[in-house]
Order: C-alpha cells, then sequence, then structure tokens
C-alpha cells in the first residue's frame, strides 16, 4: 500500500466520510455538492506514479445530445488549468477527471483534500450548463459562457487575461 493511498484513507477517515475501498488501491465515495450529489473515485496507479480523482456526474447523457454535450465539454475544458471533463460517446458517461503525479509514494492529504473539492466545484459548476443543453435545448457556447459568466470576476471582462497587466 503507498503512502497517497494511505492518506487517503486516513483523510477520509478522519472526516467521517463513508467510503468503499478496493483491492487496487481506488476508493468510491458519494458526496454532496450545492447541484448534486457526485459519485467520487480516488486511486493510486503505481505503475505509472499518478494519484487521480474522478468526480462522476449523477446522469448519462441521453444519445441524440451527446454531439451537443461534446462541444459543451469542448468549451467548458477550453482554459482549465487543473483537470478535465470527459464525456464517453458510447455510454453516456459524463466526469470530470484530475490527476497529479506522485512524489516517492506520496500526495499529501492537502492536495488530495484540494482535489476532491476541486471536482466536486467543476461539477457544480458545470453541470447547469450541461442540463441546459440537454434538457432546455440551449446551445453550447451560451450554456457554457452563461455559467462561466456567473463566476467571473467583477473586474474581468470578456477576452480579458486575467494574468495579463493593463
Amino acid at each position: 500500500m503507498t503512502a497517497a493511498y494511505e492518506e487517503l484513507i486516513h483523510l477520509l477517515d478522519e472526516r467521517e466520510i463513508g467510503y468503499s475501498a478496493s483491492d487496487d488501491q481506488a476508493i468510491r465515495t458519494d458526496l454532496r455538492g450545492e447541484v448534486g450529489t457526485y459519485r467520487i473515485v480516488a486511486k493510486v496507479e503505481t505503475e505509472v506514479d499518478l494519484f487521480q480523482v474522478f468526480g462522476y456526474s449523477p446522469l448519462r447523457v441521453p444519445e441524440g445530445c451527446r454531439p451537443a454535450i461534446a462541444e459543451a465539454v469542448a468549451r467548458a475544458n477550453y482554459g482549465l488549468r487543473l483537470g478535465k471533463f470527459e464525456l464517453d460517446l458510447d455510454d453516456g458517461e459524463l466526469r470530470f477527471q484530475m490527476a497529479q503525479i506522485l512524489t516517492f509514494d506520496t500526495v499529501g492529504e492537502d492536495a488530495i483534500d484540494r482535489m476532491i473539492g476541486t471536482a466536486i466545484n467543476m461539477l457544480d459548476m458545470y453541470l447547469p450548463a450541461f442540463l441546459s443543453v440537454i434538457y432546455a435545448n440551449e446551445l453550447p457556447k451560451d450554456a457554457v459562457g452563461r455559467v462561466e459568466s456567473a463566476c467571473r470576476r467583477p473586474s474581468q471582462t470578456e477576452g480579458e487575461d486575467p494574468e495579463a497587466g493593463e
């Protein structure tokens, strides 16, 4: 068992979060966000020195909506600094994924906590846009733009790079 897996288990036990563990150094738990309850899978892949967190959407994308959601996923992913959304075009599974390279078999409890929190926050942020595309026939560009503009700081304007100086 790697130090990263032990850190993960310790963090969940300390917070009294129920989970199921598997022999392949992975855990599964359901955590509630603001918008939904998400299946979280965290696992250590020792063969590639990687710690991964997956946050699964509570919905399966209907087959007829998958091309539009694929566009929405591409729009949501553009510019993300941490993690990515993934859509399985065959079965409609939608998830958010983050990864961290292990250093000496460890990643740190703070990093694990941030990764799980980020997965939940990203699903909470973008799930309304995905739902709007599926159920309200909103264009992916408009739906993603709407949720992103709602989260934009008031000083940021469209097309402005927040890292660039004035």
